[in-house]
């Protein structure tokens, strides 16, 4: 349902983002992101597949990923932000990289058991849950359930959004942004 919104004309000048928010039918607008790092790739990906933009993205490196998102560890938590005001973005985002690994057919996507475990002396040993867990130990949980927890390669996953988002039809540019 459209929704018609009334306002009185401004004579502030509009600012150049609020224009290009949205393509004009005639023709779509382009959005250049600058960097190849995880965040960079999937704003390509997503942008160029709504089909309302297309995209630039400016690396500076000839390969995407090539800094930290390149060397990241790629631990994901579904519940760890429960109660708090970012408890839907973690489950939605949580949600997402297992849509991704199948959707981009994600290699090193893997649903991982967590463990808590508190050093030093205690009245009674708990059990060990895994064999290599030895020494003086308070406390030793599993966290999170078996599919509360993941881990991905980050570098895998920007280098297969980057790929994605080349296939639906975004360019990509090795050079450096020097302005806007």
């Amino acid at each position: 349902h459209a929704r018609t919104h009334h306002r009185r004309a401004s004579t502030k000048k509009k600012s150049p983002i609020a224009m290009a928010a949205l393509p004009t039918p005639e023709s779509k607008r382009t959005v250049a992101i600058a960097g190849g790092g995880l965040v960079a790739c999937s704003c390509a990906y997503f942008l160029q597949k709504s089909g309302l933009v297309d995209v630039v993205l400016v690396e500076r490196m000839p390969h995407v990923a090539s800094a930290a998102s390149g060397k990241a560890g790629g631990f994901l938590a579904r519940d760890w932000g429960d109660g708090t005001s970012t408890e839907p973005l973690h489950k939605r985002s949580f949600a997402l990289h297992e849509e991704l690994a199948k959707t981009l057919g994600l290699e090193t996507y893997r649903k991982i058991p967590t463990l808590s475990v508190l050093g030093g002396e205690s009245l009674a040993p708990p059990e060990p849950i895994v064999s290599w867990l030895d020494g003086d130990i308070q406390m030793c949980r599993l966290m999170d359930g078996p599919d509360g927890t993941a881990q991905v390669t980050p570098k895998e996953l920007c280098v297969k959004l980057h790929a994605a988002a080349l296939e639906l039809g975004a360019k990509s540019v090795t050079g450096e942004v020097t302005g806007v």
